[in-house]
């Protein structure tokens, strides 16, 4: 899990922040994805070199992870996904973003364009500080569909890819994006070509600097989809690199539910007209330091929930995993379930219902039950469920048992060191 630092072997990936090639490899992260996934299974996250930047290297393209957000975007459901604005924690912090954009960008005749829009939420908040003037692009066409619902203009494609009749904006958002783009210089060279002249960019990135001051799983930012982490010096060093000039850049804390909080860093980057130097990138000291300890400690959390599973498995004994998406991905590839049968994935998200997972069906809580539950569910089983997340763990716990299910409940880690997390 967690490695020896290494120089890496042939990159695929130059580093996003500076262009260099040169990294040290800091950490392997392994995965058992669905059946058909488009995403690897297995990455090594690197450290430049030349300027400190952050960043995993998957054997993989900019069209695979494009393919991914077109046809496996947890974003359409606005229920279980965040940018709808529908729940109290998403719509404040959308809210709040607005309210930044609005501060670094005073007039409210500015268009603006939200890049990965999801299904409006944040289009929503900016029209509520009174910017007229708003339009959504998201490569799901169930995201723009919902967008249009809402009354607002939405276009189909991702950056690289946006229709050829698209207007040109005067600010681009880019809200928890950058975070997810394989090919950073085609990015920011299609960002430009949205912007009018002088146009800027509004980017929002996790802030990989305080992962560990706000860790609720292992490795929670090393997934599938994050595979750049940015501090405010690396998010600078990125911007200026193409032409972007820092007009404002700030930390900031986003209360994701009731008992999580979620570091992140944004900045308001103009178009300067030129082009960049990579020659300007200053060296982040501090963000090496802190992924090294993050990593560290998400290993030990990790070995910890892999000795308490594996005393509570018997051999050969089938397990029903109650959770399908990141930390189950990581769970299913430790030791103690590496031979563990399973005869099922319960999972609230309807992109990954139907689909196979370690060798078993992905179904939603409604298809299981102790009596017969329908051709693609399963009944009468007595398989221990092991809820995979460490939040909310008793409120799944009461959920399993008002389904009228007996099975015992495995926890990943001991009740002493829930409470201790908490």
């Amino acid at each position: 899990m967690h490695s020896a630092a290494t120089l890496s072997p042939q990159p695929h990936r130059a580093c996003g922040a500076c262009g260099a090639s040169g990294n040290t490899v800091c950490h392997t992260q392994r995965f058992i994805v669905p059946d058909g996934y488009p995403l690897p299974s297995e990455y090594t996250v690197v450290i430049c070199r030349r300027c400190g930047f952050v960043y995993a290297d998957p054997a993989a393209t900019q069209r695979d992870y494009d393919r991914f957000y077109c046809e496996w975007s947890k974003y359409d459901d606005s229920t279980t996904a965040t940018g709808s604005g529908l729940s109290p924690y998403d719509a404040a912090r959308l809210a709040t973003t607005a309210s930044d954009i609005a501060r670094a960008l005073p007039s409210r005749a500015a268009s603006i364009l939200d890049a990965g829009c999801a299904t409006g939420g944040l289009l929503t908040a900016l029209r509520e500080q009174g910017f007229t003037a708003v339009a959504g692009l998201d490569p799901s066409p169930g995201c723009a569909a919902a967008c249009r619902d809402r009354g607002f203009e939405a276009y189909v494609g991702s950056v690289a890819s946006a229709p050829a009749h698209m207007p040109k904006f005067d600010c681009v958002v880019f809200s928890h994006v950058l975070e997810h783009v394989y090919d950073i210089p085609a990015f920011f060279a299609a960002a430009r070509g949205l912007l009018t002249p002088g146009g800027c960019l509004y980017l929002e990135t996790p802030d990989a600097t305080r992962y560990d001051d706000y860790l609720y799983a292992p490795f929670q930012e090393f997934n599938t989809e994050h595979i750049n982490h940015f501090s405010a010096r690396a998010l600078e060093n990125t911007a200026r690199r193409f032409g972007f000039q820092p007009v404002l850049v700030e930390q900031k804390i986003i209360r994701t539910a009731a008992d999580t909080l979620y570091p992140a860093v944004f900045g308001l980057f103009g178009d300067n007209g030129r082009t960049g130097d990579e020659r300007m990138a200053i060296c982040d000291r501090e963000l090496p330091a802190r992924i090294t300890s993050y990593i560290g400690h998400s290993a030990e959390q990790m070995e910890q929930i892999n000795r308490h599973l594996a005393a509570q498995l018997t051999k050969n004994q089938s397990v029903i995993l109650w959770g399908a998406g990141q930390l189950a991905m990581k769970l299913l590839a430790l030791p103690a379930l590496a031979h563990t049968p399973v005869r099922a994935l319960v999972d609230n998200n309807p992109i990954l219902r139907g689909k196979t997972l370690a060798g078993a069906p992905i179904i939603g809580p409604r298809q299981i039950g102790p009596r017969e539950v329908g051709p693609q569910g399963i009944a009468g089983t007595r398989d221990p469920i092991i809820i995979a997340t460490l939040l909310h763990a008793e409120e799944i716990s009461s959920q399993i048992r008002s389904l009228g299910l007996a099975n015992p409940i495995l926890s990943l880690l001991p009740h002493a060191s829930l409470e201790a997390r908490r």
